[in-house]
């Protein structure tokens, strides 16, 4: 889903085709390793996407094994992907895009819908209107059920304003967050009967 917007002033030069063999790697390596249930995994995944985005800020590239991890968790966990919507609440938007922007040209398009489907959000807010319905097009011809690119291009169809977007991030960002952070429902109960 390579996709070219404005980039914030230090956008960093990465080799796209190196990155992109180490994360299809990373990510054959990860498929197994991840378990959507485990609290603390999740937690230490958005943190990393935080500071990821962070180090974006001050020119550092984001590792393949953090863009693998992401790849595969956004596909095995709608808490992940949904936090992804929100990020553009918690930090800089054009680092945000940037982010996105860097793991959607790096991971295979199989694995990548998730994420594109974040960047066609972030895309539709920037009112990259042409970018967005190209992506989404795209990803309903890899996964036609897929339920966030449906919503996307139903926006589009209706021209509900960009707005939408943000007003999607808001509406998932708190609620997302305190699901990912929750206690294990298990870990509760070892903890009560001790």
């Amino acid at each position: 889903f390579p996709v070219t917007i404005t980039k914030a002033d230090n956008m960093i030069d990465i080799d796209t085709e190196f990155l992109r063999e180490e994360v299809n790697t990373e990510i054959t390596t990860r498929k197994g390793l991840y378990n959507p249930e485990d609290r603390d995994t999740n937690v230490r995944i958005v943190e990393d996407i935080r500071k990821t985005i962070d180090n974006l800020a001050d020119g550092i590239e984001p590792s393949a094994k953090h863009i693998a991890e992401v790849a595969v968790a956004t596909n095995r966990n709608v808490a992940i992907r949904d936090f992804l919507i929100g990020i553009r609440l918690e930090k800089d938007m054009d680092y945000v895009g940037q982010y996105l922007q860097t793991l959607g040209n790096v991971i295979k398009k199989d694995m990548c819908v998730p994420i594109a489907a974040v960047f066609a959000t972030y895309l539709y807010e920037k009112e990259e209107f042409d970018y967005a319905k190209g992506m989404i097009t795209e990803i309903l011809t890899i996964d036609p059920n897929y339920s966030l690119a449906k919503l996307l291009k139903e926006a589009f169809e209706k021209n509900i304003p960009s707005s939408f977007a943000r007003g999607m991030a808001e509406a998932v960002h708190e609620k997302v967050i305190d699901e990912i952070y929750e206690l294990d429902k298990q870990e509760i109960a070892n903890d009560n009967s001790n």
